[in-house]
């Protein structure tokens, strides 16, 4: 899919994802922190129990349970101006203020249905709430002291609704107009005096607005009344529809786009308002020519024509654009069918929203799979019975590995610089290695001759290391879904914390490529190997390390969303990236690895380069993760342990990496979601390399207790302290021949509790 590099501003990766999401055609996406809605509605809940609240009460209300607190009305009305009056809106969290009063409401529901059904996946309300206030104000009538305290619980409401980012700029504003309003003695004598009748309130409106600075206005353009509104709009959508146009062909001229939009919103003549906007030439020319669009109108053809056009700039690049255009023209719709008075949620409506939402699922969701008749062949049946060989081993852009028939012993590990997971001096080896490193390459069983059988051997050598892959579920599943099917061409993106199996899973891959006649080896590419070089040096050695693998090697890129997010050179390498699978096919095979929102960084850097991937997501490794690790470390060395002590390892190693990651991930200058996979130093704190190293203390602990057993059973007495602060000193076994040294037995027996502890945690 050949698409222009338009950043997407998250308006295609939350798109895929279940959890809470807030979404503004006007802002963008945005993912709603765990616990924040809650913590909001307790706010409001506690101002809706102040007794001042009392003192104002709205008895007749569509929404909510009367009588209520004026209070917790104006927050439905505050809220829903803060996501823009007739704003579109998607996302799980699209009816915001109905969620934070639902305690509230009349209804179970919450909220009242209108264009774009929440089950449809979208909303525009109308938000009629202008400052100084809504329900409170009009609670108060003309008592000056009520409306003191009208003024002061709406400030209090704007306070209590902090932290929602995407409405924090215009809450900012908002709250700013308060600030200067209190310091305006003839605005503050107008709003407390001007009387309670709509003609008294409209005039308030525009002392407030006529207050506000231009910045204000800025973010705030509903104070400029319903015609200001409407100019804003009209000036936001025109600009829209002409870069749309310019970039993608098909589209209407901006005249006939402007007469169809307003034909759509069941308008037979165009509204004055239009005349007086800043794109009031087009009054004259849509005037002309939209009796003949209402003569000729046929809705669904329209809408469907409109839907293509937008699908194009879809796979153009253009999301901001797009979606710019839907928003607004949403928003022109229901301004244009409340004139002469304040917007309403637009009915009919018939933009089509709902339909982009879905294309963009369509278009970005593909998952591409090969015909037959391309010449591989499908995956058999059966599976020969052969065991695990030996992990593949890589530095930046070079090779260590297996071929296809076991191990490579050319191959060495002195002077290679070591890959994510890979076991340096002094590091804790990965779950693979720790697991491969004691088993003799004599017992791995060399596959018989004859393609069938090597075939056969690949596959089930794939299947029993995914076997060895610890708390990855997802992983895990795709891994064999490729197992099942390794005619898929492999485009894998696997985002989440670092050392998780994501070592082991390359050389599943490595493997299962050994079917389309690759070598069984993979090159690593590193994103820091990019970072000093110039936009055409970068280029030009991506270049080369893609094509010297052409057909041949399995490519894995550790940290794909930092390599394409780059400044000077992120643009350039995406691009080169997205050309080159796109000219090489079949012959180019990647797996990628980027942080917990990596798959975000990459659609926000290059959505074109986004559309090529899989995306899937690891997650932290729980206390039964590190459990199987502990056990499988002390099988290594000849020992088991209680149950009671198998759970309270995993506990122990669990609340050390925790203590650890935090630490490591408090560096400044890591952008979000960053910190858990790229704080360094990585390498000293591997999952499997914890559990190493407290099977070494508590095994060396156990041989102590039990007078130097061969096999000790390793009980809850012999592990460490929980205290996971980091020390200088290296964890070491002692071994029984050691016992005869005094210096050797009593630095073990004697070494603090929690100074062992602290051991584990480097």
């Amino acid at each position: 899919m050949q698409t222009n590099e338009s950043r997407a501003h998250g308006a295609l990766d939350a798109m895929f994802r279940e959890e809470s999401v807030l979404d503004l055609y006007s802002w963008g996406r945005w993912q709603v922190p765990d616990g924040l809605v809650a913590a909001l509605t307790e706010r409001v809940d506690a101002l809706a129990e102040d007794p001042r609240a009392a003192l104002l009460v709205v008895d007749e209300h569509p929404d909510l349970r009367t009588p209520v607190p004026a209070l917790v009305a104006d927050v439905l009305g505050i809220t829903a101006f803060l996501c823009g009056d007739v704003a579109v809106r998607s996302g799980s969290l699209l009816r915001l203020e109905h969620d934070l009063v639902r305690s509230h409401h009349a209804d179970a529901a919450g909220g009242r249905g209108g264009p774009g059904d929440p089950y449809a996946g979208w909303v525009a309300p109308a938000a009629p709430w202008r400052p100084p206030g809504g329900e409170l104000f009009r609670a108060a009538g003309d008592d000056r002291g009520l409306r003191r305290l009208a003024w002061e619980l709406t400030v209090e409401i704007l306070r209590a609704l902090a932290g929602i980012e995407s409405l924090e700029t215009r809450r900012q504003a908002l709250l700013k107009l308060y600030d200067h309003a209190a310091a305006d003695h003839d605005l503050v004598e107008a709003t407390l005096s001007a009387p309670s009748v709509p003609s008294g309130v409209a005039r308030l409106r525009e002392h407030w607005a006529d207050a506000a600075e231009d910045d204000l206005v800025a973010e705030l353009p509903e104070l400029t009344g319903n015609v200001g509104y409407l100019s804003w709009i009209v000036d936001g959508w025109c600009a829209a529809h002409e870069l749309l146009a310019a970039a993608v062909p098909g589209g209407d001229d901006l005249c006939t786009a402007s007469s169809r939009l307003l034909v759509q919103a069941g308008l037979t003549t165009v509204p004055p308002e239009l005349a007086v906007g800043v794109r009031g030439d087009l009054y004259a020319q849509v005037g002309a020519r939209l009796p003949d669009d209402v003569r000729t109108w046929d809705a669904t053809d329209w809408r469907g024509q409109v839907r293509s056009w937008l699908a194009r700039a879809l796979v153009a690049g253009e999301f901001d654009a797009a979606r710019t255009w839907l928003d607004l023209a949403v928003r022109l719709t229901g301004v244009v069918q409340g004139l002469p008075g304040d917007a309403v949620t637009p009915e009919p409506c018939v933009v089509p929203v709902g339909e982009f939402q879905d294309d963009v699922r369509r278009l970005f969701r593909v998952r591409r799979v090969r015909h037959p008749l391309t010449g591989v062949v499908a995956a058999p049946t059966w599976l020969a019975t052969e065991d695990v060989f030996p992990p593949v081993g890589r530095s930046n852009g070079q090779v260590r590995g297996t071929t296809a028939g076991g191990p490579d012993p050319a191959e060495g590990t002195g002077g290679e610089e070591s890959g994510p997971g890979e076991s340096g001096p002094g590091e804790a080896p990965d779950v693979a290695s720790a697991d491969a490193g004691d088993r003799s390459a004599g017992s791995l069983l060399a596959p018989a001759d004859g393609p069938a059988c090597a075939r056969g051997s690949a596959l089930a050598q794939a299947t029993a290391m995914i076997d060895r892959i610890v708390g990855q579920p997802a992983l895990v599943a795709v891994l064999r879904e490729l197992v099942d099917m390794p005619a898929q061409d492999l485009r894998l993106l696997v985002t989440g914390p670092p050392d998780v199996g994501t070592d082991l899973a390359v050389d599943v891959l490595a493997r299962l490529m050994t079917l389309r006649g690759f070598d069984g080896t993979a090159v690593w590419l590193h994103h820091e190997q990019f970072a000093l070089l110039d936009a055409d040096s970068a280029v030009a050695q991506l270049r080369d390390r893609v094509e010297g693998c052409d057909g041949e090697r399995l490519i894995a890129i550790d940290g794909l969303d930092r390599l394409v997010s780059y400044e000077r050179i992120g643009q350039p390498l995406a691009q080169e990236l997205h050309r080159l699978i796109s000219a090489h096919g079949a012959q180019v095979q990647l797996v990628a690895f980027g942080g917990p929102d990596g798959y975000r960084r990459l659609v926000h850097a290059s959505p074109s380069l986004a559309a090529w991937w899989r995306v899937v997501r690891t997650r932290e490794f729980a206390a039964g993760d590190f459990a199987v690790l502990f056990g499988r470390a002390l099988d290594r060395r000849g020992a088991t342990t209680t149950p009671d002590a198998l759970l309270a390892a995993g506990d122990l190693l669990a609340a050390t990496r925790a203590s650890v990651t935090s630490r490591s991930g408090s560096t400044t200058g890591t952008e979000p979601g960053e910190a858990g996979r790229y704080a360094q130093p990585v390498d000293e704190v591997h999952n499997a390399g914890l559990a190493t190293r407290l099977a070494d203390l508590t095994v060396a602990a156990a041989r102590r207790r039990t007078n130097w057993a061969t096999s000790p059973v390793v009980d809850v007495v012999d592990l460490p302290a929980d205290d996971p602060e980091p020390a200088e000193a290296e964890p070491a076994e002692t071994e029984p021949a050691e016992a005869g040294s005094g210096d050797a037995e009593s630095a073990g027996a004697e070494a603090p509790r929690h100074v062992q502890g602290a051991e584990l945690g480097r």
